[in-house]
């Protein structure tokens, strides 16, 4: 009986002790390397790109429940873009579109649609970018898209399918892309040639190469093809009707690769005049825009 009331005793006791014990709440937990994100932003904005892409890549790594973590890698992204490690940036913004929240997913997106736009890879821009346009409602990241979006029709040539995405555009960005759409279908006439008439010109062999100015590859083209076609003729004269044969038909591919070369000639004449047309008409009318996020902001390019 003596021993139970003991017991009691104690277990009172320890009530007591715990009782009068102070309670502190649980700390939320804080990432012991978060100074990583600042690190990293600092050398982005500084365009050091490796220190970049080193600060940021260990941000996400070392703290992968911070807030800023979606922002870090869209910074880490255009570091890796920066660097020419364009499947690197691609998967880490598509990453970023499936699990990032607003804005982040959006300017994942954004930045997809000008990656691709740069590279020349027409389709998954305007893919990107109309998928931007069916997903948010930020009024300059729209316009941004649209941008995007009818400048790669243009340059593909479908003017109808730019006007359509332009005619959302207002105020001075619809002005704008007016006179882009106008310019670029102004081709310059001067200098360009026409492939029949090179064609034409080649019956003579070398013709086509003096059409377009190639005085030499011309001179080169008519006197080899004059040549085979003589020791050809002698070789039959001979009665060395194998020889004269093969020597016939050398003297064809020459003669064919002559007319041919002239025709391609002036096609690439033809291309290099619009490409510096092309080239001359987006220096005019290059667009850039600036793009916040929490803790600093991105230039994007608007390329065509």
């Amino acid at each position: 009986m003596i021993g139970d009331c003991n017991i009691l005793k104690s277990l009172f006791f320890l009530f007591l002790l715990f009782s009068f014990m102070p309670v502190h709440a649980a700390e939320p937990f804080e990432c012991r390397q978060a100074d990583l994100f600042d690190y990293g932003l600092i050398r982005y904005q500084e365009q050091k790109w490796d220190l970049a892409v080193l600060g940021l890549d260990r941000f996400i790594h070392a703290c992968p429940e911070d807030s800023r973590r979606h922002e870090a890698a869209i910074y880490l992204a255009l570091s890796y873009e920066k660097q020419g490690k364009t499947e690197e940036a691609a998967g880490l913004l598509r990453h970023i579109h499936r699990e990032g929240g607003e804005p982040e997913a959006s300017m994942a997106a954004l930045v997809l649609a000008s990656l691709y736009a740069g590279e020349g890879e027409a389709g998954q821009s305007v893919l990107w970018a109309e998928n931007l346009l069916r997903s948010m409602e930020n009024e300059d990241m729209r316009t941004a898209a649209l941008w995007m979006a009818g400048g790669q029709y243009l340059k593909a040539g479908n003017f109808q399918g730019a006007a359509a995405r332009w005619d959302f555009l207002t105020g001075e960005d619809r002005r704008e892309a007016e006179g882009l759409w106008v310019a670029w279908q102004e081709r310059p006439e001067k200098g360009r040639k026409s492939p029949f008439l090179a064609g034409f010109f080649g019956v003579v062999p070398g013709g086509g190469y003096f059409y377009t100015g190639r005085r030499q590859a011309g001179t080169t083209a008519f006197f080899l093809t004059l040549g085979m076609g003589a020791a050809s003729w002698e070789a039959f004269d001979q009665d060395l009707p194998v020889l004269g044969t093969f020597l016939g038909l050398i003297t064809l591919g020459f003669y064919g690769g002559s007319m041919k070369g002239g025709m391609d000639e002036v096609r690439l004449t033809n291309r290099n005049i619009d490409a510096s047309h092309e080239a001359e008409v987006l220096s005019r009318f290059r667009k850039e825009a600036d793009f916040p996020l929490d803790r600093g902001s991105i230039r994007i390019s608007l390329p065509f």
